[in-house]
């Protein structure tokens, strides 16, 4: 075979010898050319590939920050909507879990617990007609004048299972908070007693009596019990928020109460029937508020604000409040309630005071309160402030 070969490649001339190598050649160095072309295009495209990859990664994390941007800027305007809607949600869920607190105290003598009653005027006519007193006005538990009663109002809110939650100073000792209790106290011998707690939920017509359970000696926080059988039922309970942090600084709430009482409730009439009502039952605070009770105008006064400063045992806030409000819910932005409402600052305007709720839960529960079942939610500075803070219960004039 080689012999064969040989002979076969000395029968080709040079010239055929040389176009063959030529066409070899040009073969292997085109397979060549067109391999290195194909695997510099290959690795171009591989680049481009790359940096359109990269460019479509930078693409989507810009996509990703403008969808987090959007998404906050949506959940700021939800915010926002649902802080503007905030109030009337709470009114229309749990207004009528609030109550007015009607209460009455008297003081009796130390010792034998007789009542202190006004002294029998000594009266004389003039010349001219007119009648003159002798100005007396010192209490004793002497003689046939009517006893001395000390009316007041105050707010209590509904925690579920009859319990009412609402200030010492409203449901234990209104004294503490009265000035007229501590004008007398200076001029009489006596210690004042309560005789008289009644609760008026919005929508009943008849009054719930209130029975003390417990209070703080430390913060201005009781518990109240009624039982109201089936008139108690569609009574609505309002929901706890025991999270320190709903009461973050900046953050919306609502107070909803009673401040400055019944009269609060009769600006909100016609003049003409306010004027008719207060002529017609306004001699007495109780014959007032049960009329208004009856007449179902019982209704919380509701307003809005936000946390100015927040402490370890208070929370303080603008919403607008006056005497009367002393134990009123302050509801967060879960439309929960975060604070129990108990004094304002006279110094500064818009700056009142509430106890936060988590301090009212060992009261309960020594009480015997057991919380319901946690409802659908609505979503809807310092100790000189401090101790210039005016305990916010009404008193009301009493005719003598």
């Amino acid at each position: 075979m080689r012999e064969f070969t040989r002979e076969l490649v000395r029968e080709i001339n040079l010239s055929t010898k040389i176009i063959a190598l030529i066409i070899v050649v040009a073969l292997v160095g085109g397979v060549l050319y067109f391999g290195s072309a194909g695997f510099k295009e290959l690795k171009q495209s591989r680049r481009h590939i790359e940096e359109q990859n990269a460019q479509i990664a930078r693409l989507n994390l810009k996509v990703g920050e403008s969808q987090n941007q959007f998404e906050q800027v949506n959940r700021s305007n939800k915010d926002i909507i649902n802080s503007l809607s905030l109030a009337p949600q709470i009114r229309s869920s749990y207004g009528d879990g609030v109550c007015m607190i009607s209460g009455m105290y008297i003081f009796v003598e130390n010792g034998t617990g007789r009542p202190l009653r006004y002294p029998q005027r000594q009266v004389s006519v003039d010349e001219s007609g007119d009648v003159e007193g002798d100005g007396s006005e010192s209490l004793t538990p002497d003689g046939t004048g009517a006893i001395a009663e000390f009316p007041y109002v105050g707010t209590g809110f509904h925690v579920g299972g009859g319990y009412v939650v609402t200030n010492r100073h409203v449901g234990v000792e209104p004294w503490v908070a009265d000035e007229r209790s501590m004008i007398l106290s200076s001029t009489v011998s006596g210690k004042p007693r309560l005789t008289k707690l009644l609760a008026f939920f919005p929508g009943h017509p008849q009054a719930f009596t209130l029975k003390f359970r417990q209070a703080s000696t430390r913060d201005d926080l009781a518990v109240l019990f009624f039982d109201g059988g089936e008139r108690a039922k569609d009574i609505p309970v309002l929901p706890i928020d025991d999270n320190s942090d709903a009461g973050g600084v900046g953050k919306a709430v609502v107070m909803m109460g009673y401040p400055s009482g019944p009269d609060r409730i009769l600006v909100s009439l016609p003049d003409e029937e306010a004027a008719n009502i207060k002529q017609r039952y306004g001699a007495s605070i109780d014959v007032l508020v049960g009329h208004l009770a009856e007449r179902k105008l019982i209704k919380p006064f509701t307003t809005q604000g936000h946390i100015t400063d927040s402490q370890t045992r208070r929370l303080i806030y603008d919403a607008r409040t006056a005497e009367g409000g002393s134990g009123a819910p302050l509801f967060g932005q879960s439309g929960r309630v975060i604070g129990i409402n108990f004094g304002i600052f006279e110094g500064l305007q818009d700056a009142n005071f509430a106890v936060p709720v988590r301090f009212v839960i060992p009261l309960l529960q020594r009480a015997g309160w057991k919380p319901a079942e946690p409802p659908v939610e609505n979503n809807v500075a310092g100790e000189t402030a401090v101790k210039d803070a005016r305990p916010t219960s009404s008193p009301a004039s009493q005719p003598r």
